[in-house]
């Protein structure tokens, strides 16, 4: 809504040029004692009225794109200033020579790393099979070693077994040869003693006896100390063999407990160098998997790289050529083809064909617009043809340009209304509705004063008499404002206010 200061402002400019123009053929009317100068007068009537705000713009783009080369090279082609495109369509291309060998250069490099790649998982899997294998060998080599152990162990106590059992055995033959010599030897003395005791007795017999006699009895005595002799002889031979056969069990036991005992250290030693066999084998292994995995990472860090090399040379492609993003015009472009392009210059500026109206809106009236306000467009290079938009954006963002505060107002024109020469840079006026109502009694403007803070207007009698009437207003515009009390239809009032000359 206009504010009341920029009204009273309006109101005072108006009275003043209404009142210099009427003066020179306003018509004579009395009232009391004064004489009326000003008599061009309104009849109230109903209808509508609308507040409306207006402004001027251009027509502008929708879009706006600058376009620099990334890289540097000869045009092959490029678009001129004016010239219209369609979406996708090249605006300017540079020679791609070089990026086209980097993109060869950069396949080659991601086959490369795939092949590696795959090597190195069949690496992996070689090295997970030996792994394995070197697991089954370690667990059966330990298994052997431990059965070869427990069986030497057991050799070891059936040699201990057997040489307790063959020295008790040994010990035993000659404990029992022992005694039977000793009674040989008791028996033969016995015998002995007895043919001494008869041979005596007989020398000393009452009766003599015979010398055949004596000599048989002689002849007993002596084979019976023979045989005394004999079982002496007999006994010593039968203790040397049995105390020859004792030690020779003895030393055979000692020596088959000593072969045991060899063989079952020979076993601990052999699980001992069987354990760190197989502990450096599976650890030679399971080095080797995570060699191959490192090999593995490395690998697919190598294929992550190249594919970032192979996307940059297609960038590198691409940025050879800039494609339309949409349909539109080219504002400005600096090559031609043949020229040579550099990066980093601003090579070629674009504005989409969608146009759209943008104008600045003063602080005061933006408070009463919104987004899909209604909006009439003229423009001035069609001024007869006026269209219809709505406001599509209002900036948030206010411009202070001499101390007078603006924002920028977008406007979407209808497409089915605008002229078909809709030419970007064209000025257009806008006018939007900001409020209306319908069948409401309206007087001009400028024929409201305000005094004490009261609003009046000057009503015409059917006798000419002028009568100061308080009204009470609503809505207004550049041209009239609503009146909702104090007049009735078809009253007449004057257009400005009255001025009187009052005689001396």
């Amino acid at each position: 809504m206009v504010s009341k200061i920029a009204g009273k402002i309006f109101f005072i400019i108006t009275a003043i040029a209404i009142i210099i123009i009427a003066s020179f053929n306003l018509s004579a009317c009395r009232r009391l004692s004064n004489t009326l100068i000003n008599t061009d007068t309104y009849e109230v009537a109903k209808g509508d009225i609308a507040q409306t705000v207006t402004t001027s713009g251009y027509v502008d783009s929708s879009k706006q794109n600058d376009y620099s080369l990334p890289a540097s090279g000869k045009v092959l082609c490029a678009l001129s200033k004016g010239d219209t495109f369609s979406k996708g369509d090249s605006l300017i291309e540079i020679d791609n020579s070089r990026q086209e060998f980097l993109i060869a250069q950069a396949e080659e490099n991601l086959n490369t790393a795939n092949n590696s790649l795959e090597l190195s998982k069949i690496s992996y899997q070689q090295v997970l099979d030996a792994n394995h294998i070197a697991i089954q060998l370690a667990e059966t080599s330990t298994s052997l070693a431990e059965q070869s152990a427990q069986s030497a162990f057991k050799a070891l106590e059936n040699a201990n077994d057997l040489a307790k059992k063959s020295g008790e055995s040994a010990s035993t033959a000659l404990e029992n040869t022992t005694n039977i010599a000793t009674q040989s030897i008791q028996s033969a003395k016995t015998a002995w003693d007895e043919a001494e005791k008869i041979l005596v007795e007989a020398k000393a017999a009452t009766i003599p006896l015979k010398d055949y006699q004596i000599a048989q009895y002689q002849a007993n005595a002596n084979n019976a100390e023979a045989n005394y002799e004999a079982a002496v002889a007999q006994y010593n031979a039968n203790i040397d063999t049995a105390e020859g056969t004792y030690e020779s069990t003895q030393s055979q036991s000692r020596s088959s407990t000593d072969t045991a005992r060899s063989l079952y250290e020979q076993s601990l030693l052999n699980q001992s160098t069987t354990y760190w066999s197989n502990l450096s084998s599976t650890q030679s292994a399971a080095s080797q998997i995570s060699v191959v995995a490192k090999n593995i990472e490395q690998a697919e860090t190598q294929i992550k790289l190249s594919r970032i090399s192979l996307e940059l040379a297609k960038l590198d492609m691409d940025s050879s050529m800039i494609r339309a993003p949409y349909n539109g015009i080219v504002l400005s472009s600096i090559y031609k083809e043949g020229q040579y392009a550099s990066p980093g210059i601003n090579a070629i500026s674009v504005i989409s064909s969608d146009f759209i109206i943008s104008a600045d809106i003063n602080e005061i009236d933006v408070v009463n617009l919104q987004v899909g306000q209604d909006v009439d467009i003229r423009l001035d290079a069609y001024y007869e043809n006026g269209f219809s938009g709505k406001i599509i954006n209002i900036s948030p963002i206010s411009t202070n340009i001499g101390g007078v505060v603006s924002f920028e107002l977008t406007v979407k024109p209808e497409t089915e209304n605008v002229p078909e020469l809709f030419l970007y840079g064209l000025s257009a006026s806008l006018d939007i509705t900001t409020l209306g109502v319908e069948d409401v009694l309206f007087v001009p403007i400028q024929s409201v004063y305000e005094e004490d803070g009261k609003s009046y207007v000057d009503l015409v009698g059917e006798d000419g008499s002028i009568e100061k009437t308080e009204v009470t207003t609503g809505i207004f515009n550049y041209d009239f404002i609503e009146i909702k009390s104090g007049l009735n239809e078809g009253d007449t009032i004057l257009i400005s206010p009255a001025q009187y000359n009052t005689p001396d």
